[in-house]
């Protein structure tokens, strides 16, 4: 099959893709931490617009939802901490749910055909009481895998940071795993 660029000055230069990010944290080595995020879920929409036939520039929003991990160590903060201490506890009942708006901007470079990297930048928007709105980054690479003429999909792995929450003060650091239905018209 062959998946052709269109000309550059017609209206066949917008790319659209839907897609769905699974979401895997990196754990930071932060010092006396419990804040151990869980792997997430993000939906996403995004627009291309070409500037050349290799360089992109791309808006994008979606929904991201993440989940704290379900165990938290509580102690008694009068005695102070201790691994052995019996004021200390597991609850494998609490967690929260973070949920986002991301609204970004970047630019994608095809240096190849069908292979890209991409970088973009914007904020994360929070939806309820637990996210926090804040300054996001991305980078990463993929590849489009031609189904047609004018689809393909497009699968992408990229390094994300700054989504930040009430239970953590720290952005956190992650990576996702896209999959996305690109059409082109």
């Amino acid at each position: 099959m062959y998946f052709h660029l269109p000309p550059k000055h017609s209206r066949a230069n917008k790319h659209r893709c839907v897609g769905t990010e699974a979401i895997i944290p990196i754990r930071d080595s932060y010092v006396g931490s419990d804040f151990y995020p869980q792997t997430g879920l993000g939906i996403n929409l995004k627009l291309e617009k070409p500037i050349t036939s290799a360089f992109h520039f791309t808006v994008s929003t979606g929904l991201v939802f993440t989940e704290s991990a379900p165990r938290y160590l509580y102690f008694n903060v009068n005695q102070g901490y201790s691994s052995n201490s019996s004021n200390a506890f597991y609850d494998d009942s609490f967690h929260s749910i973070y949920a986002y708006l991301p609204l970004t901007a970047g630019f994608k470079y095809y240096w190849a055909k069908y292979f890209y990297v991409n970088a973009e930048a914007g904020s994360a928007f929070s939806i309820n009481n637990s996210a926090r709105t804040s300054f996001i980054y991305a980078g990463g690479a993929g590849a489009v895998v031609p189904i047609g003429p004018h689809h393909g999909l497009d699968f992408g792995l990229q390094f994300e940071r700054g989504y930040k929450n009430v239970d953590h003060d720290r952005p956190v650091s992650q990576l996702g795993l896209n999959v996305a239905y690109k059409y082109r018209f």
